[in-house]
């Protein structure tokens, strides 16, 4: 084998290293951009309301409670908490033999750390409070599946709340008067989102 056959032979083994390279980085980076492909979307949002009713007594001594509203559905965000408080006194003397008003007042407290909430109200029939945030919006995303669609959503939405209640009567000035009845009602407002691939 002369010098001439020597570099054609060393020639064609060079060409085929750089055509094998070139055939592995091809390969690198159609499977890279295979791995990097988004697809394309739609969240919505539909919103729904459940509501939480107690019947109960408020005295002297006050009364206090909190309500844990947990969701149970993915994603689910709450976003308004109504409370309600509703009471007839049981000694209404208001116009009957006194001119003045002894009708019962009650205080009313809500707090809801989640929703960086705090509201005090006081009423001689009737309370409402209510704590609220801005509900969720509708977006599009660009994400490789809805797994991780469902994992940007996470870092939205607000499953769980804390609502503490605490309620005291100003009742009149008789021995007789314990306190009152009253109907309290708590209801939520949340939204579950819809994700469709655009």
């Amino acid at each position: 084998m002369d010098r001439q056959d020597k570099m054609v032979i060393f020639a064609g083994v060079i060409i085929l290293i750089i055509a094998v390279a070139g055939i592995v980085y091809h390969e690198k980076t159609y499977v890279s951009s295979e791995e990097i492909k988004k697809n394309s979307y739609r969240v919505t949002w539909e919103e729904y309301s459940d509501e939480i009713i107690e019947n109960d007594f408020v005295g002297g001594d006050g009364w206090m409670n909190e309500y844990i509203i947990e969701m149970t559905k993915e994603n689910a965000c709450i976003h308004a908490v109504e409370v309600k408080i509703q009471w007839t006194d049981n000694l209404d003397f208001h116009g009957f033999i006194f001119p003045w008003n002894w009708t019962d007042k009650i205080d009313a407290s809500v707090g809801i750390s989640e929703m960086s909430f705090s509201q005090s109200s006081s009423g001689y029939g009737s309370i409402e409070i209510t704590a609220s945030k801005e509900p969720p919006k509708d977006f599009d995303a660009e994400a490789e599946n809805m797994e991780e669609v469902n994992e940007i959503i996470k870092d939205m939405v607000m499953s769980k709340v804390t609502c503490k209640i605490n309620l005291s009567i100003t009742s009149k000035p008789l021995l007789i008067d314990r306190g009152n009845d009253f109907t309290l009602s708590i209801v939520y407002h949340y939204s579950i989102p819809n994700i469709q691939p655009l």
